[in-house]
């Protein structure tokens, strides 16, 4: 196999890792990202090669010193390097080694019903002890409404899919009144009744000496287009990692002063992310609490 050193690899092309790479390479570091997939444009000051999956991670005495991948159709290579950044995605194969190996945290069902006044003042979220409800237009006068459950209460859900709604609505009020009053959509594309893992999480470890996760390979929030939590969460997170980056790599951080600092302050805004929505206001309300985000923090020394 033949080998290549860089200050940085970042594995993966969606928002966290361009930024990432954009921001460190910006900051005159030496950054190669790989993408499985075709990515538009160039980045300036990044070394980009598309169709290139990351397969593995080289580790040397506890350290991650490098990263296997293979271009497609192509034979394996391997890089070096003083940083290995996943931002592969929730579905990430590098993730284990740092974070170990995780399941979804619950189980998300949702449909479709007809409302007399439909879902006045966009998506909103409305928690109750077994999780929270989300309520949000679905065009056509129709209202979406899908409950997000904790995994120990996933088996009442897949036992009664039909049920689960007004039967977890119970416990809700808001909900339950709308849904008394609801006729649920049974034919044509919003029929039926849709369920899929919930994968809100934060991994117990975002970082190893070499190694760090960043965007949905290191937390992810339910994807809700009307919001886009998790795109906000993982530029903010690129911002917050880059700073560790340039400030380990020129020298002016410790590794375990930088990177402790990013995940304490990544967490917090993940924390703040799953609480964006006020319980029972409209998702937008730029004036209510915990879940307005800061912006995305200047890299500097």
């Amino acid at each position: 196999m033949a080998s290549e050193a860089y200050d940085v690899v970042v594995a993966g092309g969606g928002p966290a890792g361009l930024m990432t790479a954009a921001l460190v390479a910006g900051r005159g570091h030496r950054v190669l990202l790989l993408e499985r997939e075709p990515c538009p444009g160039l980045l300036d000051g990044v070394e980009v090669r598309q169709r290139c999956a990351a397969v593995n991670v080289v580790v040397e005495n506890g350290r991650v010193a490098g990263l296997r991948h293979r271009p497609d159709g192509g034979p394996g290579r391997t890089v070096r390097a003083r940083w290995v950044v996943d931002a592969s995605g929730g579905d990430s194969l590098l993730r284990r080694h740092v974070a170990g190996v995780q399941g979804p945290s619950g189980l998300a069902v949702y449909a479709c019903f007809e409302t007399a006044g439909g879902a006045a003042g966009g998506p909103r979220r409305f928690p109750f002890a077994g999780g929270w409800f989300r309520v949000a237009p679905a065009g056509g006068g129709l209202v979406r409404v899908g409950v997000v459950v904790r995994r120990d209460l996933a088996d009442r859900v897949r036992e009664d899919p039909e049920g689960a709604l007004p039967a977890f609505a119970a416990s809700c009020p808001p909900v339950r009144d709308l849904l008394a009053g609801a006729t649920r959509v049974r034919e044509g594309r919003h029929g039926g009744i849709r369920m899929r893992p919930h994968w809100s999480y934060a991994d117990d470890r975002l970082w190893r000496p070499g190694m760090v996760l960043v965007g949905d390979a290191a937390c992810g929030v339910e994807p809700e287009p009307a919001l886009a939590h998790g795109t906000h969460l993982a530029c903010h997170g690129a911002g917050l990692l880059a700073r560790a980056l340039d400030g380990f790599l020129c020298g002016t951080s410790a590794e375990e002063e930088a990177f402790t600092e990013f995940e304490r302050r990544y967490r917090q805004a993940y924390a703040e992310a799953l609480h964006a929505t006020p319980p029972g206001a409209p998702a937008g309300d730029e004036g209510a609490g915990p879940g307005r985000m800061t912006r995305v923090p200047a890299l500097g020394r």
